[in-house]
């Protein structure tokens, strides 16, 4: 009997585990038609008050979360624009580029100093 329960919590608990990461790389995923577009990089990584896009003609907005999740800032792109991120603490932050209809490109980790 212990066995069984044992069996059915660890079956459910690795189903759980298993969808919450499906649907998470699927929010983040890119669609095949921009897989080959995708070579941008933001810079500097560590970051201390300004941050960068290479070659941001596809990018339309610059969404910042922290690793909570929650959206620290949010910019609309301009080519050869910095972006002034100095106002945010110290950490680890989801830099995430989005293009035409808000559809996810890319998302990085920068490193706030």
């Amino acid at each position: 009997m212990k066995q069984t329960l044992l069996f059915l919590f660890l079956f459910a608990f690795s189903l759980t585990v298993a969808y919450s990461q499906t649907s998470f790389s699927d929010r983040l995923s890119v669609p095949a038609s921009n897989k080959e577009k995708v070579d941008l990089q933001i810079f500097p990584n560590p970051a201390t008050d300004y941050i960068g896009v290479t070659k941001n003609d596809v990018v339309r907005k610059i969404m910042v979360f922290n690793l909570v999740g929650r959206q620290m800032k949010s910019f609309e792109a301009v080519d050869g624009e910095k972006y002034y991120v100095g106002d945010l603490p110290r950490g680890m932050y989801l830099v995430q580029l989005l293009g035409t209809n808000d559809q996810i490109i890319t998302t990085q980790r920068v490193n706030k100093r």
